[in-house]
């Protein structure tokens, strides 16, 4: 099989076409043309995965998050991008890599769908979007929970204890309605602020903090990846029936 013809596979589960438009997703390193030798999916290009795919013999990751590159401005004002280190070495190694980045975010059964199946939330409606209805981020209701209960849940759902808030989340009495966003969403505060009690997103500067404090709703920051993990455990388990292979996701629990 040929890169090309995994890229098709690949974007019949999720389209790339969907990924917001400045996003890197697509062939990020390598050839269409590049025969498959041995495929692995890591959420990131980083020294464990690498040393996986030449321990396995294996040219081909698909990844969720793209390749790293520094942007380099010139002396005549162009912009070169030049690859980080991590990216460099799987570039010399010769290893593909197909990127998923937030068309898996915002695809049907996706990475938002599946926070909404894992909270069960009700009556939602989708934010954040790039292309048509498609969006990253999901609002929903849930069962009246306390502050306390609802940081539980987050924890258990998540599997993670890596949770921080702002002051007024504990200021909440009863929570009803969530807005949730995978990765890092904070960008998108202003759409839902007249519309949940607390956004749960990763990456939460102080300053989306205080903002969330005087506009009275809750904030609960976990782990970047935590709440892209579920979503690309199910992509796998989608592309494993589509490949009819067993092929293994890796990522850093240590970050989950």
């Amino acid at each position: 099989m040929k890169v090309s013809e995994l890229l098709n596979i690949v974007n019949t589960l999720v389209p790339l076409e969907y990924a917001f438009e400045d996003d890197y997703v697509g062939i990020t390193i390598g050839s269409e043309q590049s025969e498959v030798n041995g495929t692995v999916v890591g959420h990131e290009l980083e020294k464990s995965l690498l040393k996986y795919c030449n321990d396995k013999n294996i040219n081909t990751v698909i990844s969720y998050h793209p390749p790293s590159f520094k942007k380099v401005l010139e002396e005549d004002g162009t912009e070169t991008m030049i690859p980080e280190i991590i990216t460099k070495e799987f570039m010399d190694n010769q290893i593909n890599v197909i990127t998923l980045h937030t068309a898996q975010d915002v695809c049907e059964a996706g990475n938002a769908d599946t926070l909404v199946e894992i909270f069960n939330l009700k009556n939602t409606k989708t934010f954040a979007h790039t292309l048509g209805n498609f969006g990253a981020g999901r609002i929903g209701e849930i069962e009246g929970l306390s502050n306390d209960e609802f940081k539980k849940l987050v924890e258990y759902k998540l599997n993670t204890n890596s949770i921080r808030t702002n002051e007024y989340f504990y200021k909440l009495k009863e929570i009803n309605k969530i807005a949730i966003l995978p990765g890092s969403g904070t960008q998108f505060i202003d759409e839902i602020l007249e519309e949940v009690d607390v956004f749960v997103t990763g990456d939460i500067s102080h300053r989306y903090l205080l903002k969330a404090d005087d506009a009275n709703i809750g904030l609960l920051q976990v782990g970047h990846i935590t709440t892209e993990i579920p979503g690309m455990k199910k992509f796998v388990e989608n592309l494993n029936k589509a490949l009819n292979q067993e092929l293994e996701y890796l990522y850093k629990d240590f970050y989950e």
